[in-house]
């Protein structure tokens, strides 16, 4: 009852053109983050070599400050954000998860069963 009634008020937004319930169907997830981090020539390198550990890219560089994008799972996005705290986080912003069903099928199929 609660996916239903997410979906009705999903398709009240504009940009919203197919809504599909996925709960009990083997799906990918993710949500992307870009997180500003403070950075100087001291502890650039530890937050570079955190980045990477977790396949972030530096999508811009400043003199104090550096911006990671990171993809993956909620709890992939919070354990990152979580080690780069410690540098000090300036900004974030996060999309939410976002999910696809696995598999051949798309929502169109779906949507027309």
């Amino acid at each position: 009852m609660a996916v239903e009634q997410a979906a009705k008020q999903l398709y009240r937004l504009i940009d919203v053109l197919k809504v599909q319930d996925v709960t009990s169907d083997p799906i990918v997830e993710h949500e992307i983050a870009l997180i500003k981090v403070r950075a100087n020539d001291r502890n650039r390198g530890e937050v570079l070599t955190i980045a990477d550990m977790y396949k972030a890219k530096v999508v811009d560089l400043a003199a104090e400050s550096l911006i990671v994008e990171t993809t993956g799972t909620e709890a992939e996005v919070d354990a990152l954000i979580a080690l780069l705290r410690g540098f000090g986080i300036k900004e974030l912003v996060r999309s939410g998860t976002v999910v696809m069903s696995r598999g051949a099928g798309s929502i169109e199929e779906a949507v027309k069963r």
